[in-house]
């Protein structure tokens, strides 16, 4: 995947702030949750020991005790590492939804590749979320929601490719927001740090 560079040859208007998308991705101050390395045989026995954990009845009750004495015998301990994995999904979480509120109000420019959510005419896309490479939001998951940009361009942008980069300007505004999108393989929901009112929306070569 190809994280869009900053350099370019075009100069910039002095109120300007030109971003790169690690400036809306704050230091994360969350505590680091590391996962033991494990085999594929013993993340096959742990996976079990969750989805049997779903259930309740003698039967499974049964299996789950065999199943966590197997991995007890190897030094692992199965609802540690279940209660480990909730913290390292948690904080995850909390580190993809962490969002900068240092450039709101600012005009900025900042170059991505657009996934069109909007058109106002065939391939022209009047809102659309801004990523930081190609391909992201369709047939694979989302980005973190601080790398997420939805932008409002009621001009308009005639899409040629969106495996193109382009570049973006407008003013910026920082607020979590989950929302039912459709995209070209359906609608999902998308949960994005950012928003942008676009004033030009330009081809990044």
């Amino acid at each position: 995947m190809l994280i869009v560079s900053l350099v370019s040859f075009y100069s910039f208007s002095a109120e300007l702030i030109q971003l790169d998308w690690k400036d809306l991705k704050p230091e994360s101050t969350h505590p680091q949750i590391s996962l033991p390395e494990l085999s594929y045989d013993q993340r096959s026995a742990l996976q079990e020991v969750f989805t049997l954990s779903q259930y309740d009845d003698a039967q499974t009750a049964e299996k789950l005790a065999v199943l966590k004495k197997a991995l007890k015998a190897e030094g692992l301990d199965a609802d540690e590492l279940l209660m480990l994995r909730e913290k390292y999904i948690e904080g995850q979480r909390l580190a993809a939804e962490t969002i900068i509120t240092d450039f709101d109000g600012e005009k900025v420019r900042i170059p991505g590749f657009l996934v069109p959510i909007e058109f106002s005419a065939p391939l022209v896309a009047t809102e659309f979320l801004l990523v930081p490479y190609a391909g992201a939001c369709i047939h694979m998951p989302p980005p973190p929601a601080n790398q997420i940009v939805q932008v409002s361009y009621p001009d308009g942008y005639e899409v040629e490719t969106v495996q193109y980069p382009v570049w973006v300007e407008g003013v910026i505004s920082s607020k979590l927001t989950t929302d039912n999108v459709y995209l070209v393989d359906g609608e999902t929901n998308v949960t994005m740090g950012y928003s942008m009112n676009a004033s030009s929306v330009v081809n990044y070569h």
